[in-house]
């Protein structure tokens, strides 16, 4: 071995080990974290309440930062371009960045850029009838869907509300009119003022649809909600749909494992945390944590299944 090449060698191992070294001593400094969304709504609360306890547990100062833009995009870009040291990691409502990357292009693949840490809640898009409908149940509104075929005008806002509406229709096995609306506002007043017949939108409508004399079909959820256990899921009624928003903590991948094991250990820490579950009930975000292995199973099926759907209607995207 000739000194030049020794050397080189020797640069080498002291890179890794120093590499190493700042690996175990994880974290040292302040982490950022992305929210890809304007302050003030779900997933900002959601980073805020966890980043807050996640900074007592790690012992460092975490800064929450919103990028938002083009439904997302801006900001999940920016967490998979991030250095993967563990120093910036992002919070986002799943399974947003995959429908962004199945539906246009962009400059990230979540399989390839992304790790998921874990899942800290959980709401199921849900079912709506309007007020004064002829039908108040999943039986009565199959059998008059299937009866007046394509009279049914359901609207939407987003593209995870388009995907549930999609797939409703298809697992019934019925024509529904598909209508948008630009917002979460509007969709509600159209459903509210009878000027649609169901709207697909999320679980969180369901109080100020129900005060205003709409009815609750059913959520796309894997179990009953225990804030509106009166509700049936889909599932329960035969129809077997689960289409749900959970926010989730990422990290860029190529994280090293030693950093990768304290940040799950630290969310796993601080899962149990009363005063944060009592932060979430108190801001009506359902808790539902998932650790680091659970929650990649929820994405790989919910993958699966998003994508079928996605690829069936490809025309509406």
């Amino acid at each position: 071995m000739t000194r030049i090449t020794g050397l080189i060698l020797g640069a080498s191992f002291a890179s890794l080990m120093a590499s190493t070294a700042i690996a175990s001593d994880y974290p040292t400094q302040s982490i950022t974290v992305i929210v890809p969304y304007g302050a003030g709504g779900g997933g900002d609360t959601v980073a805020r309440i966890v980043s807050d306890k996640l900074s007592d547990e790690l012992g460092v100062t975490i800064n929450v930062v919103n990028r938002p833009g083009a439904g997302g995009e801006i900001g999940i870009s920016e967490m998979a371009a991030a250095d993967p040291d563990g120093y910036t990691l992002g919070v986002f409502g799943y399974p947003d960045n995959f429908v962004i990357e199945s539906t246009r292009e962009v400059d990230f693949n979540s399989d390839e850029d992304l790790v998921v840490l874990a899942q800290f809640d959980n709401m199921p898009m849900g079912i709506f009838a309007k007020p004064n409908a002829a039908y108040s149940n999943m039986e009565e509104l199959q059998a008059y869907a299937s009866d007046n075929p394509a009279a049914l005008i359901i609207g939407e806002s987003g593209a995870l509300g388009l995907l549930n509406a999609l797939a409703f229709a298809d697992n019934l096995d019925v024509v529904l009119t598909d209508v948008r609306y630009g917002g979460g506002g509007d969709l509600l007043n159209a459903l509210l003022g009878e000027h649609i017949d169901l709207a697909s939108t999320s679980s969180m409508s369901h109080d100020p649809i129900v005060d205003a004399g709409g009815v609750p079909i059913a959520f796309a959820a894997s179990e009953r909600m225990d804030m509106f256990p009166d509700v049936p899921t889909l599932r329960e009624l035969g129809v077997d749909q689960v289409m749900e928003v959970g926010r989730v903590m990422v990290a860029p991948a190529g994280v090293p494992d030693e950093v990768l094991a304290r940040l799950t250990e630290a969310l796993d820490a601080i899962s149990t945390n009363e005063d944060m579950i009592e932060t979430f009930a108190n801001a009506s975000l359902p808790y539902a944590y998932l650790g680091h292995e659970e929650v990649n199973e929820k994405v790989e099926a919910s993958n699966v299944a998003l994508g079928a759907v996605i690829e069936a209607h490809a025309d509406k995207f």
